[in-house]
């Protein structure tokens, strides 16, 4: 399941380098590494406060965190050093959307509620172009219980699965939504990106970068729906559009007759403004 979360992540790690090296270029207290040292120097009143970049603050263990306490400096993306006050910044640091998740899973799965909490409100995501948000339009995990448990600690509602042969109710959520949870927004090329659903259970991203992306089945034979990716897909900023009937894996014969010859010449066009047009088919 882990190996599964960072290959996912890894799509959007790629698109997001500036605030990483950034990270990378501010450096640890070195105290770190002698906590014993730093614990002794605080019960005798003359510990000055531990310089931590954000990556390495959101990986501390819970015992280590409750040994500094408050008594950090916070080095943002840009090294400017933050105080934090009962846990959190002053301000949300913005991070790598792979960085907080990875973090946030893992506080989620060791029933740390606290530092979950504190990446849910002391922390935010950047931007990302339209190629890195279709890689977040997948399940972190097929595990149900899972899902429910990182959707109740961001505070989030699950999606249910659909489908003729959905046989029993079955929640699920996107990397996606816990992007936009953070923050997160989906940027184009210079214009508002677009994303349209089609004849399958598929999403297209129309611009200079159109992708397509199509959707596996969940456990229980059941399906993503449509309106689950482009509700997201609107909350992060984009145009969304579903021109197919709603909820439905496949057009009547007539449907599709009428719909997929314009359909198909609008995406290759590729999205005409940022205003939602009257029609597709004008």
């Amino acid at each position: 399941m882990r190996l599964k979360t960072l290959l996912a992540t890894a799509i959007a790690a790629a698109a997001l380098p500036l605030a990483a090296s950034a990270q990378a270029s501010c450096q640890d207290d070195e105290r770190l590494y002698a906590m014993g040292n730093f614990l002794e120097a605080q019960r005798n009143g003359t510990a000055e406060p531990l310089r931590l970049t954000a990556e390495t603050y959101l990986n501390l263990t819970p015992r280590a965190r409750e040994i500094i306490g408050d008594n950090l400096r916070l080095l943002d993306a840009s090294c400017n050093v933050m105080q934090v006050v009962d846990g959190e910044p002053p301000a949300k640091v913005e991070m790598p959307f792979p960085v907080l998740y990875n973090a946030f899973e893992s506080a989620v799965l060791r029933g740390d509620e606290r530092t979950a909490k504190i990446v849910i409100n002391g922390f935010r995501t950047g931007p990302v172009d339209s190629a890195t948000f279709m890689g977040l339009l997948t399940t972190p995990s097929l595990d149900s219980g899972l899902m429910q448990r990182l959707a109740t600690s961001a505070g989030i509602n699950p999606h249910r699965g659909i489908g003729n042969n959905c046989r029993h109710e079955t929640s699920y959520i996107m990397f996606a939504d816990l992007f936009v949870r953070l923050g997160g927004t989906v940027e184009g090329y210079g214009v508002t990106p677009w994303f349209v659903s089609g004849s399958k259970p598929e999403v297209t991203s129309v611009g200079d970068n159109q992708l397509t992306r199509e959707f596996s089945r969940l456990p229980n034979n059941c399906e993503v729906s449509k309106e689950s990716v482009l509700a997201v897909a609107t909350s992060a900023g984009a145009i969304s559009i579903d021109v197919g009937n709603q909820g439905q894996r496949h057009w009547s014969n007539q449907g599709r007759r009428a719909v997929m010859g314009p359909y198909e010449n609008w995406l290759e066009a590729g999205a005409p403004d940022d205003a939602r047009p009257q029609s597709l088919f004008d």
